[in-house]
């Protein structure tokens, strides 16, 4: 959750006595999404690496605003993190032998091995009597080493793996598109407002169909509501230190879950608890409210309000099947947590039930729909999130799910039908790992179209893979096709190549080549740099230009 001092915003006096009115920067176009990608990549080159060498100045120099880089930054969290390396990582698989010695002594974290060394340190042979001066460190880390068949310098990084200054930055779930980014920042600005809120007042444009499943809703959240007529009051409140977004959390929760099921919310507004102790008035137009999960008058809600209260009322007999599951050992390594945000897409936001992580695969898990357009629409949303819906069927009367293409859909009845469910949620980050990276080759593709060149390292740098390893990346035969379908050629060494240039270099070399025809006493060194620099200026670049002139056979 945002904090209220991070947001760029800007408040206006209202009438005499009125509470000042709060407008917050939403990002309504993509004029930040080149910079937001330029971030991604900065977070994608440091994966892998130390936080001590990630430099925040770096994403603040993006966006020239540190309000605005903050909450990028915050936004981009959900799919960045931070965690310690563990022993295999830092010894290396190679070393499997010390690590299972290491295992066997119940050393696994460096709390383990830090607890270790300070029993060491009081034992009475030791001679320590519990204390290790600067003088007398050395000695007895290498004794320690030699027990454990290690080294000093294994010692002092193993002991430091969970220090926050040596946590690695790695990724959960697919790239974030900027589109994404876009769309959470939004999210998260209203929901920091809201969260905040003591009231909100929402005016409907039609009575509520289902006014008793909106309060029993509402209730399971544990936020207080009035439904009467066509408005619904939701009531904030505070903890015992004062604040509102503890409980505003639910609340927000609670308004997104209700607008995605359909609740006609036309109109609202919120009074904001001020960090100095006043009110703002904050206004729920049109656009705030779709941010927040309300679809548009072409589409259908996602989901239907009673399904999704008969999904919450299953979470706790979900999550002990599920570990039930987990004991089995028929998991497959997935691990369950319930949901703290619903899932925020370019063009939805979805009611989220849980979150299973498998490494860095991620998948929600969502309530399913109950009409074929709105099945239809997440299933639309599933080709670039790993998602699987949840048919919740524990009573005999409840209706079948509703299937489209596209659409993994799990029926829970009883415990039994969660054996289906790694292999549901393999299948569904699978997909999502290979749409995704059908669209960034076509991004690619398009990209070298349009530039003309795109180089070794440029290629490295968006394929996120080491430039010694690009042909191979291209050399796959849905790669190949792609390219050969837009007339691109890959020069190892070089870089991907399109047509019009590939044609001026040939000419160049053809120029090339009938000058030193008619001066015979040119050497074939000279020849080579006059071509190098010709090619130079044609293509716009210079790393790997020999490779090019091999390739056009003009060495």
């Amino acid at each position: 959750m945002l904090k209220l001092t991070d947001l760029r915003k800007t408040t206006r006096r209202a009438g005499h006595g009125e509470p000042r009115t709060v407008h917050p920067r939403l990002l309504r176009d993509r004029a930040l999404a080149p910079r937001i990608e330029l971030a991604v990549r900065y977070l994608e080159g440091m994966r892998g690496r130390t936080r001590r060498e990630l430099d925040a100045e770096v994403i603040v120099q993006l966006f020239g605003d540190h309000k605005i880089a903050r909450c990028i930054v915050a936004c981009l969290s959900a799919n960045y993190r931070h965690r310690a390396r563990s022993f295999e990582e830092a010894l290396g698989p190679e070393r499997a032998a010390t690590l299972s010695a290491l295992s066997a002594r119940g050393l696994v974290t460096p709390s383990d091995l830090r607890l270790w060394l300070f029993r060491r340190a009081n034992t009475a042979h030791a001679g320590h009597a519990g204390f290790v001066g600067a003088a007398t460190r050395p000695a007895f880390i290498r004794a320690a080493a030699e027990e454990l068949s290690l080294t000093a310098h294994d010692i002092d990084v193993l002991i430091g793996l969970d220090l926050p200054a040596n946590a690695i930055l790695v990724r959960t779930g697919p790239a974030p598109k900027a589109d994404e980014v876009i769309a959470r920042y939004n999210y998260e600005t209203a929901a920091a407002l809201l969260a905040n809120a003591s009231i909100v007042r929402l005016s409907l444009s039609r009575m509520a169909r289902d006014a008793e499943t909106v309060r029993t809703l509402c209730a399971e959240a544990d936020v207080t509501a009035e439904l009467a007529g066509r408005e619904l009051v939701l009531q904030g409140r505070q903890d015992s230190f004062g604040g509102w977004a503890r409980h505003g959390a639910r609340l927000v929760r609670t308004l997104a879950a209700l607008l995605a099921c359909g609740l006609p919310v036309r109109s609202g507004e919120a009074l904001v608890a001020a960090p100095d102790g006043g009110e703002w008035r904050f206004r729920l137009d049109s656009d705030v409210l779709s941010y927040l999960g309300a679809p548009s008058s072409e589409d259908a809600p996602l989901c239907d309000g009673s399904a999704l209260l008969s999904a919450l009322q299953s979470m706790d007999a979900f999550t002990g099947d599920f570990a039930a599951l987990r004991r089995a050992g028929a998991s497959d390594g997935w691990v369950l947590r319930r949901a703290a945000d619903p899932l925020v897409c370019a063009s939805a936001t979805v009611p989220a039930l849980f979150v299973c992580t498998r490494g860095w695969r991620r998948v929600y898990l969502v309530p399913a729909p109950t009409s074929q357009s709105g099945a239809t629409r997440l299933a639309g949303l599933a080709t670039h999130t790993p998602l699987v819906a949840i048919h919740v069927a524990r009573d005999e009367d409840a209706p079948p799910a509703v299937e489209v293409p596209g659409l993994l859909t799990l029926t829970y009845a009883t415990r039994h039908d969660l054996a289906a469910l790694p292999s549901l949620l393999a299948r569904a980050a699978g997909d999502a790992e290979q749409a995704a990276s059908t669209s960034a080759l076509a991004e690619l593709v398009e990209e070298a179209r349009t530039a003309g060149v795109l180089t070794d390292a440029r290629l490295a740098e968006r394929l996120g893979c080491a430039e010694e390893d690009v042909w191979a990346r291209l050399a796959a035969p849905e790669v190949r096709t792609l390219c050969h379908a837009h007339g691109l050629a890959y020069v190892e060494g070089f870089g991907l190549c399109g047509p019009a240039v590939l044609a001026r270099a040939q000419a160049a070399a053809e120029d090339v080549r009938s000058s030193a025809d008619n001066t015979p006493k040119a050497s074939p060194a000279r020849r080579v740099t006059l071509l190098g620099r010709r090619l130079r200026e044609v293509t716009g670049a210079s790393e790997g230009i020999e490779c090019l002139i091999a390739y056009l056979g003009a060495a």
